[in-house]
């Protein structure tokens, strides 16, 4: 993970019933760069802090008791207790079905993260919260950051606005070695721009019969796409090689480490010569880049279902091949 931006001039609260929860995000904040961070054990005590005190970045829990996470950012964007409605509001949740993250949207949640949660997607929440702040709609029937992820309505949708949002805000922080805006140069002296490095592009490789494509724990860099020829996927357990499967023409592996950033779930081989069309991750991410965020946490719920079932998979396969060689 590239912490690639400075978190220590922000102040965070954490509000979660759950005590572990709380230690969590906080040593995941403290990672971070973030140098001030609060608690609170439920939404009261939240607010009760963000009356007294300015707060850059809120990372609330749904499911709590008095409030819950959905009426906690009702009553900060309606600004009747707390003056700074504006601040980012990350919810966290067990629940991913897509009325649960409306309700957020709707309450005026900046991002929302599904649990359990890496500290990866954690970080991801807070540099796109603070690095690209949304623009901010107040309304009778609305307060929080725009929910449009362009500025016309859908198509066949009557245009409802009856005000542009606001002015999109400054970033709070900004990726090291950038700043906010940089004064004009002085006519003697132009400005030149190093030139860009070139994106990396897709190519082709071939492996032989055999031959690994990836070990299991190696880092992921490139996923892979079969034109043709097989490759097997397996796991190591208790030193036994056990096959999870095979992908044939027109498979995909090896992409589930460049979404997720965790390390390689099964090793990968050549079972015949195989020749691969490599995707490095630079091409990938560009492309997620441009995804939604609930597609994009959706795939990570999906992935991190993927490599338990992985796991269990290649256990219940290793029990069951011992049972055949009677060892």
């Amino acid at each position: 993970m590239n912490i690639d931006v400075d978190l220590s001039p922000i102040t965070a609260l954490i509000i979660d019933d759950s005590r572990y929860a709380r230690s969590f995000i906080k040593t995941a904040l403290q990672s971070f760069g973030v140098k001030t961070i609060l608690e609170a054990g439920d939404g009261p005590s939240g607010l009760e802090i963000l009356g007294k005190q300015p707060v850059h970045l809120v990372i609330v829990d749904h499911d709590m008791a008095p409030m819950d996470g959905i009426d906690f950012t009702r009553f900060l964007r309606s600004g009747d207790m707390v003056g700074c409605n504006d601040v980012a509001v990350i919810m966290m949740s067990a629940e991913s079905a897509s009325e649960v993250v409306m309700q957020a949207r709707g309450a005026g949640v900046t991002e929302f993260l599904v649990k359990p949660m890496s500290t990866d997607s954690l970080f991801r929440r807070i540099r796109n919260a603070l690095v690209n702040p949304k623009a901010f709609v107040r309304s009778p029937t609305f307060t929080g950051p725009d929910r449009r992820l362009l500025s016309r309505p859908p198509p066949g949708v009557k245009e409802r606005r009856v005000a542009p949002p606001l002015a999109r805000p400054l970033p709070l922080v900004m990726p090291k070695g950038q700043v906010v805006a940089k004064p004009a140069a002085a006519p003697h002296a132009p400005v030149t721009q190093a030139p860009k490095p070139a994106p990396e592009r897709t190519g082709r490789k071939k492996f032989h019969a055999g031959q690994i494509v990836f070990s299991e724990g190696d880092a992921g860099d490139m996923a892979y796409v079969v034109e043709s020829g097989k490759v097997s996927i397996f796991k190591t357990i208790n030193g036994q090689k056990v096959v999870l499967g095979q992908i044939g023409a027109n498979g995909v592996f090896g992409e589930m480490a460049l979404i997720d950033n965790e390390p390689r779930m099964a090793s990968a081989m050549a079972a015949e010569d195989t020749l691969c069309l490599v995707i490095p991750m630079s091409a990938l991410k560009a492309q997620i880049g441009k995804t939604p965020d609930l597609v994009i946490l959706v795939l990570e719920t999906l992935l991190h279902d993927i490599r338990k079932m992985g796991r269990e998979l290649g256990q219940v396969r290793s029990t069951l091949e011992k049972r055949r060689s009677g060892k």
